[in-house]
């Protein structure tokens, strides 16, 4: 992945041991992980699209938002990736742009701005190094979110990841990024899961926007093992829930319902963000509902 596409390891690696899942129903220790889709991901991480309207501010002349093509996104995957590795790791999909389709949208309360996502969401699987990968979505041209995980024999780890987004008001534009590490990394799936295991998990980031840190904690549930209709193939999908807590400079919720394969591939996503910020200009209220499905499990690249 490219050089701004990606946390730094050393926030989080394979090797740090998370509080073991609580079976049950019963919670365990506390966990780092990303808020989004999970928390994702998650992934998936967190709804850090967040938008404090401050002094950098910018000339933005660009066209309302639209989908990202999938050969945009696999121009980038071919020139930023860093390891194309052929052998098989657990908990690691194979690398290439994947489809995803369905119907999102991001709003903004003061000034009021609307943006959509889709319908067209290309997904790029990028490998790493040390058994490491990433997750990026590319919602739209002013919206991307990324996931980064790290794997071993038995776990499926989180370890942090990257949001930017992009708003125009005509004669200008504000653009942010978020980045979230996690430490220790957050459990997202184990080799002997079991429907009601659950991992609790704190993670902390910070926002070119907005000054200070921003912190979310929650859950992660395995609700059931079902089986989805990927392009008329029925997958084992592994569908878990994620309601997290946003504090610190920003408030708010998350809530992410995601299907994960067995190799750790998104399936499916449903996700709804409510999130609050200061500004100068007052409170601003960022909402995000989206629900996006894998068309076919091949990758295009």
């Amino acid at each position: 992945m490219g050089e701004d596409d990606r946390v730094a390891n050393d926030d989080a690696a394979p090797d740090e041991q998370p509080a073991r899942r609580a079976r049950g129903g019963h919670r365990g220790s506390a966990v780092l992980a990303v808020g989004g889709l999970i928390g994702l991901m998650g992934l998936v991480v967190v709804g850090y699209g967040l938008l404090a309207l401050r002094q950098n501010w910018f000339p933005f002349h660009s066209a309302t938002p639209r989908e990202v093509s999938l050969e945009e996104a696999r121009r980038r995957f071919l020139e930023d990736r860093a390891a194309d590795s052929r052998e098989t790791r657990p908990f690691t999909p194979p690398a290439g742009v994947y489809e995803y389709e369905g119907s999102g949208s991001e709003s903004l309360s003061n000034p009021p701005r609307s943006q959509s996502e889709g319908p067209l969401v290309p997904g790029t699987v990028s490998i790493g190094e040390d058994g490491c990968w990433s997750l990026r979505l590319d919602y739209s041209t002013n919206h991307w979110r990324l996931w980064d995980f790290c794997t071993s024999d038995t776990e499926l780890l989180q370890t942090g990841g990257l949001v930017s987004q992009r708003w125009d008001f005509g004669s200008f534009g504000i653009e942010n990024l978020s980045t979230m590490r996690c430490r220790p990394a957050a459990v997202m799936m184990t080799v002997d899961m079991a429907v009601g295991d659950e991992w609790t998990s704190t993670c902390r980031g910070e926002n070119t926007q907005i000054s200070g840190t921003t912190i979310t904690t929650g859950s992660h549930r395995l609700v059931a093992v079902e089986t989805l209709d990927v392009g008329g193939t029925p997958v084992e999908a592994f569908h878990f829930r994620d309601e997290r807590t946003v504090g610190g400079v920003q408030t708010g919720s998350e809530v992410f319902d995601t299907w994960l394969a067995r190799s750790g591939l998104l399936l499916k996503v449903v996700q709804r963000i409510e999130i609050e910020s200061d500004s100068p200009l007052g409170n601003i209220t960022y909402t995000q509902e989206s629900a996006f499905s894998l068309v076919g499990t091949t990758p295009k690249a």
